[in-house]
């Protein structure tokens, strides 16, 4: 998780309370529209955590309560190192509902690209965890559908500096089955053809279009974090979204020296890219587990 924001307010009424007898709530980490998440500490166990709690207005609110809660079955039900884990679900006294999960404290890789693009073998390295994660969400049919560096930190472990961590599954696509709880509004439909979530800029075209996605929709947005962690820029990029798509829908892949002259990068690296990012998703990878398989190879070499 990130360090605290100065600009967040400093007058929260939940600082220093307990939620459900277990978790004392210690500082505010950020606050977007769905809610505020916290530095936390199970008093019991004295284990630092993160606890996510959603605006108590926004209780009210089905679809809102549904995609809180797909997050916390999708990172509850993924066992993979590289995935923030869930622990904890539950509902306060106030009708707020809290998501308790793994404090992650690193960088978060939007930052890090501000520094300017990287090496390639640290941007196969980086890839090759998210791909990781993404076989793992996959295995279980669900499908983040937002991956973006702002969901993805960076954190020190043993010798990796980079070692990955994935985040906020909140519009993942997750089963049915696995959604569904006892008084669950997630166990309604989940996803409808013709709705848009997601980034545009990292959005597949099917995706984009409101059509049905599948894990090749989680391809493409891998495609472009690795064809960005490369060149500092993304393949397609435009002040206007609408325009984004547009090139995503219409144009040809890029080369990355053709997007920023000047990079240079192995001739697999550039025919992998070309395959991830391909319109069609027919034409990508099938599996990540594929993509994690086709990343060893190139950090082999």
């Amino acid at each position: 998780m990130p360090p605290p924001d100065d600009s967040l307010p400093h007058d929260d009424p939940r600082i220093g309370t307990v939620l459900s007898e277990r978790y004392r709530l210690d500082t505010l980490l950020g606050e977007g529209a769905m809610g505020r998440v916290y530095s936390a500490e199970h008093v019991m166990m004295r284990k630092r955590v993160a606890v996510k709690v959603l605006h108590s207005e926004l209780t009210r609110v089905p679809e809102v309560v549904g995609r809180f809660e797909r997050e916390a079955m999708a990172a509850a039900n993924i066992d993979h190192p590289n995935v923030a884990a869930a622990t904890d679900f539950g509902k306060l006294e106030d009708g707020s509902i809290y998501l308790v999960l793994e404090f992650v404290e690193g960088r978060n890789l939007r930052d890090e690209l501000k520094g300017g693009p990287v090496s390639v073998g640290r941007a196969l390295h980086i890839t090759r965890q998210m791909a990781g994660a993404l076989a793992a969400a996959h295995a279980l049919n669900i499908v983040h559908r937002d991956l973006k560096p702002e969901n993805v930190m960076l954190v020190k472990k043993a010798h990796d500096p980079d070692f990955v961590k994935v985040l906020d599954f909140g519009i993942a696509k997750v089963p049915l089955d696995a959604a569904a709880t006892p008084g669950s509004q997630a166990g309604s439909a989940i996803t409808r053809v013709g709705m848009v979530f997601g980034t545009p800029e990292y959005m597949a075209p099917e995706q984009a279009l409101g059509k049905e996605v599948d894990n090749r929709a989680d391809i493409y947005a891998l495609g472009v974090i690795l064809f960005e962690l490369i060149s500092g820029l993304r393949p397609f990029d435009d002040k206007d979204e609408l325009g984004v798509l547009g090139q995503q829908l219409s144009k040809p892949v890029p080369r990355l020296a053709d997007r920023v002259p000047g990079t240079v990068a192995p001739e697999a690296v550039e025919s992998l890219l070309q395959r991830l990012l391909r319109k069609e998703a027919s034409e990508r990878p099938n599996q990540a587990l594929e993509v994690a398989r086709a990343l060893d190879g190139l950090l082999a070499q």
